[in-house]
């Protein structure tokens, strides 16, 4: 057999092995969106009187008010911040059914009330961004994710007085997945970065969900991590845990800055605008043997996602912190699920 005939003969082998491979059912769609999206800048009122307009609105539009939590003042800021987690059940219902085992850490909304020299903002997390990375790229919730950041934001607009704005910022993406920093640390598929923790074979979602928020009601020792909320999606058999405090977050929004917005770098306390991407998540879901299993997002990788403008440097510089806060998670998830 002569040289080109093998190489006919192989090269038709690799191309049927090729057609054969089962293939991703949705292409990545290429659009760039950042993490957050602001909503409202230069807002009249207080962070109480902002707070309230938002939570009444959003129970008369159909959400339900899952928890708020006060962020830390990094260095000792005199500009504060409140994020209110907001849910949607008919969206959640969506999202979480898409991917049972990575949607629910997109399912919520959070909404970040924060204060600068430049008055006080209203921002979001980016569903259309977040979505994306959290379904790895499916194209079928593209549409629902722009159609639930406008739901959200005219909401938030018909309840704040102040500029509407629909200005992204944060780490701007073309794609859902996210990349190895230094082509090593904590990337690649959101479904591979879920670490199961635990598995419970008796009780129900609910119980071990309960059980878990009871393990957190004081701060935990070192971050000061406590309950922020608690919500069941029965339709999925899916119950998820919201965390947060300081100085998690405090620690954070002085590694981020002012990211990639170069506007902001003046400014006393710029990582505040990052304060939505907590509360981070434990999720109790149900698996096909009927067990319950406990997880989260590896604390590395779920800081790329919200902080990776912070930039390689931030994130080398701070490499313990991430596992310091999985850990001492663990200890009192183990601590509540024992007792």
């Amino acid at each position: 057999m002569n040289v080109r005939k093998s190489y006919l003969i192989v090269t038709a082998v690799l191309l049927l092995a090729l057609v054969s491979l089962p293939h991703p059912a949705k292409a990545i769609d290429g659009e760039t969106y950042g993490v957050y999206q602001y909503v409202v800048r230069q807002a009249e009122g207080t962070i109480d009187e902002i707070s309230t307009a938002i939570s009444d609105a959003a129970v008369q539009n159909g959400w339900s008010v899952s928890g708020t939590t006060d962020s830390g003042d990094p260095n000792n800021c005199d500009f504060k911040s409140r994020v209110i987690v907001l849910f949607d059940a008919k969206y959640a219902d969506v999202i979480v059914g898409a991917n049972v085992q990575t949607g629910p850490y997109a399912a919520l909304d959070r909404v970040n009330i924060f204060q600068d020299e430049e008055g006080t903002h209203v921002s979001i997390v980016n569903a259309r961004s977040i979505n994306r990375t959290v379904l790895m790229n499916d194209t079928d919730y593209n549409d629902i994710s722009a159609k639930h950041v406008e739901d959200l934001s005219r909401m938030i607009q018909s309840a704040v007085k102040g500029t509407p704005s629909s200005a992204q910022y944060g780490e701007f993406r073309t794609e859902g997945k996210i990349g190895k920093t230094m082509g090593v640390v904590a990337g690649g598929d959101f479904s591979k970065l879920v670490n199961q923790k635990y598995k419970v074979k008796k009780g129900s979602v609910s119980a071990v969900g309960l059980a878990i928020g009871q393990g957190f009601r004081e701060k935990t020792k070192t971050w000061g991590l406590k309950l922020v909320y608690q919500v069941n999606i029965p339709t999925h058999n899916v119950f998820i845990v919201g965390l947060s405090g300081s100085p998690m977050d405090t620690k954070s929004f002085q590694i981020v800055k002012h990211g990639q917005n170069e506007q902001r770098k003046e400014l006393a306390c710029p990582g505040l605008s990052h304060a939505a991407a907590y509360p981070l998540e434990v999720v109790v879901y149900q698996d096909d043997m009927g067990e319950f299993r406990v997880a989260m997002v590896d604390a590395m990788y779920r800081m790329k996602v919200y902080f990776e403008d912070a930039g390689t440097t931030a994130f080398m510089k701070n490499m313990k912190m991430p596992g310091s806060i999985e850990k001492e998670i663990e200890k009192y998830m183990k601590k509540a699920l024992e007792n």
